[in-house]
């Protein structure tokens, strides 16, 4: 009897060790809150994913973003800074094997949609930074002059940009679709005819892809008719000297030049930004637009390019039926000239493209700008 009784315990012992040890050998049976594969968040919004246990057996968890380990716990919140695609993998584990998801994330550009009362116009002016002219720092080449420009371009404020590379970042209280045709109307003061005076301003564009509202992000070069000329030159860069006083202003560039932009009796003045961050010099890149300054008879002219500019009468663009310049933004390049497809953008750049000091009577070709348009809105 005791050795039957015996023999029952031992086979009821080997039993419960069996089915204990058979739990412990089978893999993860994992329960993922977000099941799906293709899952969008949103810039700088917690999207959280967690994995569970389906039968109550404990095992590892393991979760790596785009192949880096972010996590070890059975969750991993996931905020992203900027928009993009990211691949967030999941890995559960023990001992008798292992479980993995994987996750593509999408995250949009953030878009500021319209509403009845959005302004076609410039709502913000984010920076303004002129290179060395005649204007500035008076009343059109100032902190305050570039204020002016906001609004309803019929106003008949305007603002110089200065020499090469001489900028102002605008924008609107909207995100700027990309639809057919034009979306974007920039407001100048060139002259048509014969006697043609351009002073042709390059465009540039970002979206806002980290949500922060700040220009801070890639830009775009709009490229316009000269954009593969082989006279134009990309990542151009130039220095100016601030001569602290009413003397002309020196400059060197990254392509082995140097020169002046020099002095007029009209503005007797610097013609350094007195208001720029460096007092010392100041550095401006960008895309080198050939200079197109010369004589028709007596009369000085700086021609028009074809298209693509603003403070320009471009045939191309028919400028004496607009009067503005209209821009495309399909036509977005990125630094190496590749073409990018942008839905929307949500910052304007524009800078004098050309280097050219003029003379002493009609000054440099400095970029002016009255106004801009968002042409989506009627």
């Amino acid at each position: 009897m005791k050795k039957s009784y015996l023999l029952i315990v031992l086979s009821i012992f080997t039993l419960l060790y069996s089915c204990k040890k058979d739990e412990k050998e089978i893999a993860p049976d994992v329960n993922l809150a977000i099941k799906a594969d293709a899952v969008e968040a949103k810039v700088n919004v917690k999207t959280t994913f967690s994995a569970g246990t389906n039968n109550g057996l404990p095992f590892k968890h393991l979760w790596k973003l785009d192949g880096t380990v972010v996590s070890e716990a059975y969750n991993y919140e996931f905020t992203p800074l900027k928009s993009g695609t990211y691949i967030i993998e999941y890995t559960a584990s023990n001992t008798a094997g292992s479980f993995t998801h994987k996750y593509t994330v999408t995250v949009p550009v953030p878009v500021i949609e319209t509403s009845p009362n959005s302004s076609k116009y410039i709502t913000t002016i984010f920076e303004y930074l002129p290179a060395p002219g005649q204007f500035i720092n008076e009343g059109i080449g100032s902190p305050a002059g570039a204020q002016k420009i906001i609004g309803d371009v019929s106003k008949t404020s305007l603002l110089t940009l200065g020499g090469f590379g001489g900028y102002v970042v605008f924008g609107f209280d909207h995100s700027v679709v990309n639809n057919t045709g034009n979306d974007l109307a920039i407001y100048g003061n060139p002259i048509g005819g014969n006697t043609q005076w351009a002073e042709p301003g390059i465009v540039m564009v970002s979206q806002d892809v980290n949500g922060n509202g700040k220009p801070d992000d890639e830009w775009y070069e709009l490229a316009g008719s000269e954009y593969s000329n082989p006279l134009t030159v990309k990542n151009y860069e130039i220095t100016y000297v601030n001569p602290k006083g009413y003397a002309n202003v020196a400059w060197t560039d990254n392509q082995g030049g140097s020169g002046t932009y020099d002095i007029n009796i009209y503005h007797k003045h610097n013609f350094y930004p007195e208001f720029a961050p460096d007092q010392e010099k100041l550095t401006l890149k960008g895309t080198l637009l050939p200079s197109t300054f010369g004589k028709v008879g007596s009369i000085f002219v700086n021609t028009a390019f074809d298209w693509g500019y603003t403070d320009s009468w471009s045939i191309g663009d028919d400028y004496a039926t607009k009067k503005y310049n209209s821009f495309d933004i399909s036509w977005a390049v990125d630094k190496t000239g590749k073409k990018v497809e942008l839905k929307t953008i949500d910052f304007v750049k524009v800078y004098t493209g050309q280097r050219e000091k003029g003379n002493l009577i009609m000054g440099e070709i400095s970029t002016e700008i009255k106004g801009a348009q968002d042409l989506g809105i009627k």
